[in-house]
């Protein structure tokens, strides 16, 4: 089955260019065998069936198809990968039931990576990014390192976008549905002298929000506006050199965090010293699942710039490749009412009048953050392969600045009062401010060989050393005003600098061997690392000086790779075992009894992810074809330490026990010319939880999702027309939840029903 393809990355380049077909797509013309998928999860062009890594592939033509335009879409559609999003500048990506919720901390580091083109998305904002003319998606689970610049102990994400060739090339796509969508994209390229060729790509999208609030008809959350440009010089003065020039800008502006507040609450469950059956309310109906009290939108605002400059330089013997980047991105947020929700908070009870909360008019939390970040990255990578061995060595560097600026404005102390029924928990009106300031260098030298010690057996080692500095300042404070009945705060100014530096070597270790021609097994190990940070200020100005540590994986896997049924029948599929150890979770910090403890970063022991992932592709007909994913996860908090010692057991976060998509798709081409392509798509996950408690309301309930569309393209594949509908049955289910601790939880509806018509040219 081993089919090795050049390791040049010229070459390699060339071969990505080439790949039309769909990666999930039977070929026309040749009969029901399924086509070759190629990809570069090892930095070379290779079979995917030869790589012996769980991996799951996406081309440019299943990305249209489905209509995936953001790392949601991705996460729906790949085996043991979870996506939730508060609001887009904190989106947080889980593999496996492992990823980062540190809730934007400036020295946080991503336990997903993402690259695009190679370069390294330093924050999470960018992983919200919308995506367009993208030549292919590939998403790497378990530890990543040993091939990377950037190291990620849970998984990465490698998108790829379409390079600009001498062949002129255009093309405009016109999208249009309910919710006033309108999204236009498009791209020119094309050869500029006989060394020099040119791309400028564009994406331009509006969306109006679909949830609406009941005490305001006009505030509408879940909008977007964006636009995003990519321009690019590819010059190739030699057949030995290369060099391509990335400038990348994107722009996002939305409405705040789209929350509703929780259907019911669970018996006995504390807030702010009383229980719910304390709270005031008038009885009044339910809000529908779709509309909340919030009386303002809020506002997101996301912005970035970067430009890279990637070198690769045939030596004959080995190629070069520099890889230069630079990134700047800016996001900030303000969410209005009870942690982004309007003066509703326990809509079990109804919604409260403006007269059962006195001079309350609709305020009770500002929440807001500012993050400015900058990024320098510098790679160097030497590769070459000889009859039997094919080998990579590299460094890197980055540099990283962070300012963040976050904190919450407490208004109308009436209001907690009625909340709880007793104005001596009112909290005191207040600003709760901290600036954040915070540098990292990371260093890091990597490798990866693979021997071939047969026809048949490969053995892989690969080694990586990571170094990560930071040095963090933090300015807290509490600016108060008086409330003789509620406890005193102080307005005192709280400073702290704090440096440390983290050090890990990390391996891979894979054993391959080839059953024939058509299947592939292999078993590895590698360990994963994922450096610490600091903690910010307190919500009552009081300094969090320790440091959270470094996390560790040690991952365990045996997996195959098989064509079957005269390559008609594609089935992948890998059982793992991941331990980790000083797990980087969230919990409460002990404030001594405060009114609003903060969610801190803590090591917390030991957990395990555990589990079975299968991918398979089946040709039925020459026109109609099967597909599906599926992911059994068994995850648990193995060791828990302080006040989350309760929790040992529990099940990870974002971690569903049982998920899977089925997809038909059915290509005819017609008597009378043309195309027609009809695809139908499903997708489950069961429930996930989001918090080491697995407190119920805090979870995503289970859910099940439908997606069709429909498609006609001419017979000279110049121009298509498809109308799309995504959740065809209108399942109400949430995006994300979340507990707001003292105030209980709060909901993130996912898209309702939505439906439009697009349209697309090429070379015209």
């Amino acid at each position: 089955m081993k089919k090795r393809l050049n390791t040049n990355p010229l070459a390699t380049a060339i071969v990505l260019a080439s790949v039309a077909v769909p990666v999930q797509s039977f070929a026309e013309g040749k009969g029901m065998a399924l086509e070759e998928v190629v990809v570069t999860a090892q930095k070379r062009a290779q079979d995917m069936q030869d790589v012996p890594i769980a991996v799951t592939a996406m081309s440019a033509d299943m990305i249209k198809k489905a209509g995936i335009s953001g790392v949601d879409g991705i996460a729906a559609r790949t085996p043991g990968f979870s996506m939730g999003e508060f609001n887009p500048t904190q989106p947080q990506l889980y593999i496996r039931g492992i990823g980062s919720n540190g809730d934007g901390a400036a020295s946080g580091e991503q336990s997903v990576a993402m690259f695009i083109d190679g370069v390294y998305v330093n924050r999470s904002a960018g992983s919200a990014t919308e995506l367009y003319d993208i030549q292919s998606i590939e998403v790497l689970r378990g530890p990543q390192g040993t091939l990377w610049g950037k190291n990620a102990i849970a998984g990465a994400i490698n998108i790829t976008t379409k390079r600009p060739s001498n062949e002129f090339e255009a093309g405009l796509e016109m999208k249009a549905g309910n919710y006033g969508l309108k999204n236009y994209r498009g791209m020119v390229a094309g050869g500029l002298t006989d060394t020099l060729a040119g791309k400028i790509s564009v994406n331009d999208k509006q969306r109006d929000g679909y949830v609406e609030s009941v005490v305001d008809s006009s505030v509408e959350q879940g909008d977007l506006d964006s636009t995003s440009l990519r321009g690019q010089l590819l010059w190739t003065p030699t057949d030995s050199l290369e060099a391509l020039l990335t400038l990348n800008y994107g722009t996002d502006r939305r409405s705040g965090a789209a929350s509703v507040a929780a259907e019911e609450i669970e018996a006995g469950f504390a807030i702010i010293g009383a229980t719910l059956a304390a709270a005031h309310a008038d009885g009044l109906p339910y809000a529908d699942f779709y509309e909340n009290y919030a009386s303002d939108a809020g506002s997101t605002e996301m912005d970035s710039q970067g430009a890279s400059l990637q070198l690769d330089w045939d030596l004959s013997w080995a190629t070069l490749t520099s890889l230069t980047a630079y990134q700047e991105s800016k996001s900030a947020f303000y969410n209005v009412g009870m942690g982004g929700i309007g003066s509703d908070i326990f809509k079990t009870y109804g919604p409260m009048s403006t007269a059962s909360l006195g001079p309350f008019a609709g305020l009770g939390f500002i929440s807001y953050a500012d993050e400015n970040s900058r990024l320098m990255s510098q790679e160097f990578r030497l590769s070459g392969d000889t009859d039997n061995l094919v080998w990579q060595a590299g460094v890197y560097y980055n540099q990283e600045s962070v300012h963040r600026g976050e904190g919450t404005l407490i208004d109308a102390p009436a209001f907690l009062a009625n909340v709880v029924g007793d104005q001596a928990l009112a909290y005191n009106p207040a600003n709760d401010l901290a600036d954040q300031y915070n540098d990292t260098d990371s260093v890091a030298i990597f490798g990866q060989a693979t021997y071939s010690v047969t026809e048949k057996l490969d053995l892989t080692l690969g080694l990586r050393y990571t170094e990560e500095s930071k040095d963090y300042t933090n300015i807290g404070t509490m600016i108060a005003l008086d409330n003789p009945a509620a406890p005193p705060i102080s307005s005192d100014l709280t400073t702290g600098n704090q440096k440390k530096t983290w050090r890990a070597p990390t391996y891979k270790v894979v054993a391959n061997y080839s059953l024939g021609d058509n299947t592939m097994v292999y078993a590895s190990a590698a360990t994963g690392f994922k450096s610490g940070g600091f903690n910010y200020a307190s919500a009552l100005g009081s300094p969090l000086d320790e440091a959270f540590n470094e996390e560790n994986a040690l991952n365990m896997e045996l997996g195959f790779k098989s064509m079957l049924m005269d390559n008609r029948l594609r089935l992948n599929g890998a059982i793992f075992r991941t331990d980790y150890e000083d797990l980087q979770v969230l919990q409460q910090f002990d404030c001594g009894g405060c009114a609003f403890p903060p969610l801190v970063t803590k090591n917390a022991g030991k957990a395990l992810s555990e589990g079975i992932e299968l991918e398979a592709t089946f040709a039925l007909t020459e026109n109609l074809q099967v597909a599906g994913t599926y992911a059994f996860l068994d995850t648990e908090y193995i060791e828990l330490e302080g006040n989350l010692k309760q929790d040992e057991g529990n099940a990870l976060r974002n971690a569903p026990r049982n998920a899977y998509t089925l997809v038909t798709s059915y290509e005819k081409e017609l008597p009378f010319g043309g195309f027609m392509d009809a695809r139908l798509e499903y997708i489950h996950k069961e429930k996930a939880f989001q918090d080491t408690a697995n407190y119920e309301l805090a979870a995503i309930p289970e859910y099940r999702v439908f997606n069709t569309r429909l498609a006609y393209t001419s017979a000279d594949e110049t121009w298509e027309v498809a109308g799309w509908v995504n959740n065809l049955m209108g399942e109400e289910y949430y995006g994300h939840n979340y507990q707001a601790p003292p105030f209980g939880f709060i909901h993130v509806p996912a898209m309702p029903r939505t439906y439009g018509v697009t349209v697309t040219w090429s070379n015209f």
